[in-house]
């Protein structure tokens, strides 16, 4: 696991002010979906703010992806929906 499923991650973590979160996830109490994975719930993916977070920056998750990679990324990050960072989906 590229991020750890700590307190302390998921106090940074941002996820509930992306425009993709919704209140399924609230009802669920989801987030830190970089570290825990993929929601459950019904997704509709809108602009993602993945790469804003400052555990992206922490744990350079983009960072490490070369120039094709981060410009796919752009369009289609979503932890949310793709699962944790990391992970080949």
């Amino acid at each position: 696991m590229i991020v750890p499923d700590t307190k302390e991650n998921h106090d940074k973590c941002i996820c509930n002010d992306c425009s993709t979160y919704n209140q399924c996830m609230v009802d669920n109490q989801e987030g830190l979906f970089c570290a825990r994975g993929n929601t459950l719930c019904e997704i509709e993916e809108d602009e993602c703010l993945c790469v804003q977070c400052p555990i992206d920056k922490e744990y350079k998750l983009t960072v490490r992806l070369d120039l094709m990679e981060k410009m796919i990324l752009k369009m289609n990050q979503f932890y949310c929906g793709k699962g944790p960072a990391g992970s080949k989906k």
